[in-house]
């Protein structure tokens, strides 16, 4: 078994496994489908398992970044994991994922994330659970009840917009401390202002993106403001389609505005998708995290990581201010002894109390496990799927 950046040439036995392992694809997706795995292979982001001559298995690493506490840093967004089916149960899906890591490491990728479609190979390879994606449902009325003020300018964005629209996204994200969205790059964001299935606006401070789902009602693919007035602004326009749409549908925060903002029932959570976490550069990760202003933490950690031995060994973990540094310990305290998931898992926010009863952490001194909470406190979550 050959592991190795997946050939140009192999891209429709690419799309052939992944149609026997998630469905077939319109002749339009499919398009779509190769062109992103195109730009992948070119900047070496897809990966192939080859029999001999023959695919049997593939994935791919989505360039974004994402935010942790209000700061952002680059995230290896792991997807189209697939084995063809005639050579599932082999290993070849552990040892594909073993190289995809070292790929997204040698890339400068301090952590990775994914979506999984069942969690145990992914969490044998160092993967915990970390956050959620939040999908609602609203019946329309509800917000159109959410009366447009006039004192909100409102305009249409194109991919012209591009660049501010990144800028009131980062911003909001930054200024409101979210812990988990992730970004496109830039030039993902223009296909998507320029596709005419989208409609979308722009003020000062916030962006609103939305389309027909194909079956009568409303997505909203994004939706940030930095103030009531303009959620109530944008939430109006999606609902002055109630009179023909049958649904709205969002994927929002856990703590969206627009709960609070309905003044009556209306919203029901659809059931969550989970995405996990990894850490591929446990340095850089705690540097390029933030942490809440006033927490202090000066903790010794003695790492284990199989696939990853530099994340290994004894370390000092110290936070100040809202700054983060891992950096080697020689000093002979009680260590906090913590694997790949149980640090995924405390760097996602996971209580230490339940990281201990998980069997995810053991050791350490009294007093540190509140010091640990209280610096990595974070409910997160994401807003796009892939």
């Amino acid at each position: 078994m050959e592991i190795r950046t997946l050939d140009p040439d192999d891209l429709d036995a690419a799309l052939d496994v992944r149609s026997r392992s998630f469905g077939v694809l319109s002749t339009e997706s499919a398009t779509e489908w190769k062109a992103m795995n195109t730009r992948a292979i070119e900047s070496e982001r897809a990966v192939g398992a080859y029999s001999g001559v023959r695919l049997v298995a593939i994935a791919r690493i989505n360039d974004f970044t994402q935010w942790w506490s209000g700061r952002s840093m680059p995230m290896a967004g792991v997807a189209g994991v697939v084995v063809a089916p005639e050579h599932r149960g082999q290993g070849v899906g552990t040892a594909l994922m073993h190289v995809v890591l070292e790929r997204a490491r040698v890339l400068g990728y301090p952590v990775s994330a994914l979506y999984p479609a069942t969690i145990p190979p992914y969490r044998a390879a160092g993967y915990e659970l970390a956050g959620v994606e939040h999908k609602i449902t609203i019946v329309p009325d509800a917000v159109r009840e959410l009366a447009r003020r006039p004192e909100v300018e409102i305009r249409r964005a194109t991919s012209a917009d591009t660049k501010e629209v990144l800028e009131i996204m980062n911003g909001l994200h930054e200024r409101h401390r979210d812990s988990g969205p992730i970004m496109f790059p830039h030039d993902e964001w223009v296909d998507e202002l320029e596709d005419e299935d989208n409609f979308s606006y722009l003020t000062d401070d916030g962006f609103l993106m939305y389309g027909w789902d194909g079956s009568g009602g409303l997505q909203v693919h994004t939706l940030v403001g930095g103030s009531e007035e303009t959620l109530r602004a944008f939430w109006s326009i999606v609902g002055s389609g109630s009179s023909v749409a049958k649904s709205i549908s969002a994927v929002v925060s856990p703590h969206d505005p627009i709960r609070w903002l309905l003044r009556d029932k209306g919203l029901a959570l659809d059931a969550p998708a989970w995405w996990m976490i990894r850490l591929l550069d446990v340095q850089a990760a705690i540097s390029g995290r933030g942490f809440p202003a006033g927490t202090s933490v000066d903790v010794p950690l003695e790492l284990a990581d199989p696939q990853i031995t530099s994340s290994a060994g004894r370390f000092r973990l110290t936070v100040d201010d809202g700054v983060g540094a891992l950096e080697p310990d020689r000093t002979t305290r009680p260590a906090l002894q913590l694997g790949p998931n149980g640090l995924a898992a405390l760097y996602a926010g996971t209580p230490l109390a339940t990281l201990r009863r998980s069997g995810l952490a053991a050791g350490g001194r009294v007093g540190d496990d509140d010091a640990l909470d209280a610096a990595f406190a974070a409910r997160p979550f994401m807003l796009d799927y892939f």
